[in-house]
């Protein structure tokens, strides 16, 4: 009972959850920063859904391979078709790019963050009480 409690502080929780959309995103971005790629890209197509819409943005690496780059609505709505961006590539990777002025935003956004953080303390805090109580009843 011990070894499944201890096991649903790793599963449960939304610590993967945390990793998966706040520090994984920003190890990237440091990554692509420290890379030093950077090209101009064309906004070449925009989409629009019901409630979003995304731009596309072609660019050709310096080894001439070509890309294109979906950028998501909350950070597009800036780009119009035809516009420049500077892409921030990876040149041992050129596939991950991002455009170069979103490199020090919160790629999981305040919104996200803030989620799963009280997410956190949500599921996480009556998991270690649990298991404290689990620990003390077998000594």
């Amino acid at each position: 009972m011990l070894t499944l409690s201890i096991l649903g502080l790793g599963v449960f929780s939304p610590v993967p959850f945390v990793l998966a959309f706040i520090v994984v995103p920003r190890v990237r971005n440091r990554q692509l920063k420290e890379a030093g790629g950077r090209v101009a890209g064309v906004c070449v197509d925009i989409s629009w859904s019901e409630n979003s819409s995304s731009s596309t943005i072609e660019y050709v690496t310096e080894g001439g391979h070509s890309f294109r780059h979906l950028l998501q609505h909350n950070y597009s709505h800036s780009i119009e078709e035809g516009d420049v961006v500077v892409m921030a590539y990876d040149p041992n990777r050129p596939w991950r790019a991002r455009p170069e002025h979103l490199l020090d935003k919160n790629p999981g956004g305040r919104f996200v963050t803030r989620g799963l953080l009280m997410l956190e303390g949500l599921f996480l805090i009556p998991q270690i009480l649990w298991t404290y109580v689990l620990v003390f009843q077998f000594l």
